[in-house]
């Protein structure tokens, strides 16, 4: 990659175009987790394999970046998201994407993924609460089942 840098660091670029296969295969092989069938558990295995192997070299590479130096799970991550965005922004404007664009695009992300988790909280909560409420309808059922039981006794 020459020109221009998309992230202001030469070896985080280098880093986005090396990891583009990885990040491409890790979604693949989400999606073939989850359909792959019971019955098939070598498929599965090979796949939880090669995903194991896919995280860890992300896991070294944003190590080396020192991307987020107190937690390499999440570094992995940030690499990941990076090199998917990078990837996104590049085949829309057929160009590299510039920092700033970079940027915008992962701040969109996540504030997104900020409301969703706050929506996914709310839906915790209400579910929660229905759980408590029907687990008050099964023991309000059982006593009346128990006292009808005694009083036809």
């Amino acid at each position: 990659m020459t020109g221009p840098t998309m992230t202001c660091d030469p070896d985080l670029d280098s880093a986005i175009a090396e990891f583009r296969y990885v990040a491409q295969r890790l979604r693949t092989l989400d999606q073939q987790m989850l359909t792959a069938a019971v019955d098939r558990y070598k498929h599965f295995a090979a796949i939880k394999h090669e995903r194991a192997e896919l995280w860890a070299n992300l896991r070294g590479k944003a190590e080396k970046l020192q991307l987020v130096p107190e937690d390499h799970h999440l570094g992995a991550r940030a690499l990941l998201l990076v090199t998917e965005v990078a990837w996104i922004l590049h085949a829309r404007t057929r160009r590299k994407p510039t920092p700033a664009m970079i940027k915008a695009m992962v701040r969109d992300m996540g504030e997104l993924a900020e409301r969703e988790r706050v929506e996914a909280e709310a839906d915790k909560v209400e579910t929660e609460f229905r759980m408590r409420t029907l687990a008050v309808r099964v023991s309000a059922a059982e006593a009346v089942t128990r006292y009808i039981e005694l009083s036809a006794a």
